[in-house]
């Protein structure tokens, strides 16, 4: 039988890892198709776009989900109605704001960024911008809930509905646009919405009724987390907006396929923050701190145990995994990519500090820390982008997620007495026990049919 104490992390991080993997791979696959297809000037500002719709998912999910979960781990069920209603009227005001803002101000930014036909794709988003607040609600609600399925296929059904409307429309035309590469994008939160829904219709309410109270408190823990997440967004993309401004769409192009191929290396990551927030928000309401610092310290040390091989072969062969991913036009970014593929070496720290900090009921300091950090980050972009040029701006980012590392770690050695030796200790210890697990679980059952 397998060990208990990897009982919940292999349940919720199966479906999880998949949902996490599949958003990725579809997303490499979009690169792969679309360096192929599309011209560099038309890849950076679709780069710019999918920036843009992550900063505003995190934006809508930093106000609402970590807020939602915090509350109905820890609250009786008979309050997960009220919770819910909450959450569903703020998710509508914040993406009505967020419409109002993108139809007000993208033109302008647009011309900022040297970008005029994001302004059309942005525009274009509006009705998927819609589509958002029941995908959301319907993934909040899930994992809130600890149930993962559903997102998993939710997501599925999503990219991989925009990414076979995409193939197909190149088998078919031999080319593609900015404004079909839109409409297939909104077709895919169609899709997603309608499957996702299906999965989560057991754990909605069916009271929908404005509740004052909750949306209260909702908004005062999620305006400490938007801040933060806004200001992590920031730090995360700044590189992209600072090279679109002074070095045009086809250098944003080529670091952002950097980006994804770093992404790869960030999935386990991705993963275990999705599954440590509710562990330790449970923890942190029984007062339990000493677990609360054990989390931290294996989930960091899991992360790096598959993120340091993954990083070490990608820095070792960055020829070949460019050819692959974006072809023989973009082998100008390899030295960018031996850069940027250490990002996911500092990411692991950071984002787990970042989980903690709301899990415990700090969410104030965690804004504060991100925040600093980012604006820190906006003038060593700057200064390094103007002094190298493209590569600078990967030595700045790096610069900056050492300085936000430091901090991060400092922290939480003195918050929770968090060890560096620790993490490396089950750093090391994943490999046998991984191995012992596998075989518990499968191989032994494999061999007594």
């Amino acid at each position: 039988m397998s060990d208990p104490k990897y009982t919940y992390w292999l349940k919720s991080g199966i479906y999880s890892g998949l949902q996490k993997i599949a958003v990725l791979l579809f997303g490499i696959g979009s690169v792969l198709v679309l360096t192929r297809s599309l011209t560099k000037s038309d890849m950076g500002v679709w780069n710019l776009f999918l920036v843009y719709t992550g900063i505003i998912e995190i934006v809508r999910q930093s106000l609402i989900k970590n807020a939602v979960i915090k509350y109905i781990n820890g609250h009786a069920a008979e309050e997960h109605p009220h919770i819910q209603s909450a959450a569903l009227y703020l998710n509508i005001v914040i993406t009505g704001l967020i419409g109002i803002l993108i139809a007000a101000f993208i033109i302008p930014v647009s011309k900022v960024l040297q970008a005029p036909p994001l302004a059309m794709v942005m525009y274009l988003f509006l009705p998927g911008l819609v589509l958002l607040i029941p995908f959301s609600h319907f993934e909040w609600v899930q994992n809130a809930n600890a149930d993962f399925r559903g997102i998993f296929w939710g997501y599925l059904s999503r990219q991989g509905t925009s990414f076979l409307l995409i193939v197909a429309h190149l088998v078919f035309t031999h080319g593609i646009s900015l404004t079909h590469l839109i409409l297939y994008f909104d077709a895919g939160l169609v899709a997603g919405t309608i499957v996702s829904g299906y999965f989560a219709r057991s754990f909605l309410s069916r009271q929908i009724k404005y509740h004052r109270e909750w949306f209260s408190r909702l908004w005062t823990f999620g305006r400490w987390v938007f801040g933060t997440n806004v200001s992590s967004s920031l730090f995360r993309n700044t590189d992209s907006f600072i090279i679109s401004s002074f070095l045009g769409t086809p250098s944003v192009a080529l670091y952002n396929v950097c980006l994804r191929i770093s992404n790869l290396v960030d999935v386990p990551s991705q993963v275990l923050g999705d599954i440590l927030f509710p562990k330790t928000a449970k923890m942190m309401e029984d007062g339990n701190l000493v677990m609360v610092k054990y989390y931290y310290e294996r989930a960091v040390g899991t992360i790096l145990a598959i993120a340091v091989p993954a990083s070490l072969a990608i820095v070792l062969l960055p020829k070949l995994v460019i050819g692959i991913i974006a072809g023989q036009g973009y082998m100008e970014a390899v030295p960018i990519l031996q850069v940027t593929i250490f990002y996911g070496l500092f990411l692991p720290f950071i984002k787990q500090f970042g989980t903690i900090m709301d899990s415990i009921g700090l969410p104030k300091l965690n804004f504060y820390v991100i925040t600093v950090t980012a604006i820190c980050n906006i003038f060593i972009c700057m200064f390094y982008t103007r002094q190298m040029g493209l590569m600078g701006a990967a030595y700045g980012t790096m610069t900056s997620y050492g300085i936000c590392f430091i901090i991060t770690q400092t922290i939480l050695h003195r918050k929770l007495k968090t060890s560096l030796l620790n993490v490396v200790k089950y750093m090391l210890q994943f490999y046998p026990e991984a191995i012992s697990v596998v075989q518990q679980r499968y191989l032994l059952k494999w061999k007594a049919r």
